[in-house]
């Protein structure tokens, strides 16, 4: 949509005081008063000669691409503003209308240029895209002339995007990484295999295919061979979706609860794509949260249950929005109310409800001890157990510095345990993340 630049009038009360002093000066015959009349009637002309044309007319044009991205994606912005009249802008500033609640990460929405006839000057920037559908305000523009004295504000009715939606962490586009054989783990039992176990004395029904034939030539001997055999494991992943995960690594980001769900939905879309049966619980749900009746306020979306996966990774993204979210540079700490961290009965349904042979996968962003204890209360079971953690913490301030530390102390505990870690920064793609934890379940 076009608008017009209009300018205020300013310039003919100048002149006609200029015209008012020359009338008076050859009225009363007094040259110093024609004299001075020359300084307003030179700013008067300059001034004209200066201001914002009335023949001015803008057009902009706003592409967002992606128009759709997961939480943490950095979206790229462009805003172009074309002068379509005949008259140049001799400067030209423009805002354009992101929406409070995302970050600006690079570049500015803002524009300040001359721009003549014809032309179309253009500013980019990246902002961080949240949950949910984010409408972009209309674009602010001011024309100014070269002194200053003149301006004209409008509203620019852009052509284009108009909107971010900040995709749920189910709707995020599948991972192709490969994944290894996932979902099966060696036993100490022999049967049908790939790795040779032993051999033994032929029983009456073995497969043929699995005789000894070159021991039946050397001894006359039937023996039957024995593999190594794999048993079909199963993969839980644990979403933290407690109060203490409502951190932000600075304003306009996404949370960390929010981050806990993407990645979880990006770790069941691979498995489950893979055919591996795959459990997904959600630790920190309020009572409700979740249609679907919960035992133990755990619930458990797996093949048998009622309980859908998109259902709680749902829900653990809207508890984000719940309770106050923090950053990671406040200098106060925050309420006590927010960061309770006592929740040892959902590590304990956690533990009773486990399946045998099942390997975990805890999703969380070690902001506190909570995930320690889970995983220490279940290594006496010899469960192996993979964390994949979103860093949110930000080392510009002492209080982030703090967090920060422990935050690695907690990281480093874990794997001297011998567990596996994998850090993931939102900055860096989230496939390389996902790479690694995938990597280090069993094969």
């Amino acid at each position: 949509m076009t608008a017009a630049v209009t300018r205020t009038p300013r310039w003919q009360t100048t002149s006609v005081a200029a015209l008012l002093l020359v009338a008076v000066g050859f009225l009363f015959a007094a040259p110093l008063v024609v004299a001075g009349a020359v300084v307003p009637v030179a700013f008067a002309a300059y001034d004209a000669l200066s201001s914002v044309p009335a023949g001015a007319e803008l057009r902009a044009t706003r592409d967002i691409d992606p128009p759709a991205a997961s939480p943490g994606d950095h979206v790229t912005v462009t805003l172009s503003v074309t002068n379509t009249g005949d008259a140049t802008v001799p400067d030209l500033r423009v805002v354009d209308g992101v929406p409070g609640e995302l970050a600006v990460v690079d570049g500015t929405p803002r524009l300040a240029t001359p721009l003549r006839a014809g032309a179309t000057a253009t500013t980019t920037y990246d902002v961080v895209a949240k949950r949910g559908a984010h409408e972009f305000d209309t674009p602010v523009a001011s024309g100014r002339s070269f002194a200053g004295s003149d301006r004209a504000t409008v509203t620019l009715d852009p052509d284009g995007d108009a909107s971010l939606e900040g995709l749920r962490a189910i709707d995020s586009p599948p991972t192709h990484t490969p994944i290894h054989r996932a979902g099966t783990q060696p036993t100490d039992q022999g049967g049908p295999g790939l790795e040779f176990y032993r051999t033994r004395e032929y029983q009456h029904g073995d497969p043929l295919d699995r005789l000894n034939w070159r021991q039946y030539a050397k001894t006359g001997e039937l023996a039957t061979v024995e593999f190594r055999e794999e048993h079909a494991t199963r993969t839980v992943l644990v979403v933290d979706a407690r109060t203490p995960t409502r951190v932000s690594p600075s304003p306009g980001h996404p949370t960390a609860t929010e981050l806990d769900a993407y990645v979880g939905a990006r770790l069941h879309s691979a498995l489950t794509a893979m055919d591996v049966e795959t459990i997904l619980t959600a630790v920190g749900l309020p009572d409700g949260a979740v249609s679907t009746p919960t035992p133990d306020a755990l619930p458990w979306a797996a093949t048998d249950t009622p309980a859908d996966a998109a259902d709680v990774l749902d829900a653990a993204e809207a508890v984000a929005t719940q309770n106050r979210a923090v950053t990671s540079t406040d200098p106060q700490p925050p309420e006590e109310d927010v960061f309770d961290i006592s929740m040892p009965a959902a590590g304990d349904a956690l533990r009773r409800r486990l399946p045998p042979r099942a390997e975990v996968v805890v999703v969380s962003p070690l902001l506190d001890d909570w995930a320690l204890e889970l995983v220490g209360g279940l290594q006496p079971y010899g469960y192996p157990v993979t964390v994949v953690s979103p860093d949110v913490t930000h080392s510009t301030t002492s209080a982030g510095s703090v967090l920060s530390l422990h935050r690695s102390l907690r990281r480093k505990l874990l794997a001297d345990a011998g567990h596996s870690v994998v850090d993931w920064h939102p900055d860096t793609p989230v496939d390389t993340t996902l790479e690694r934890s995938l990597a280090t379940l069993h094969s």
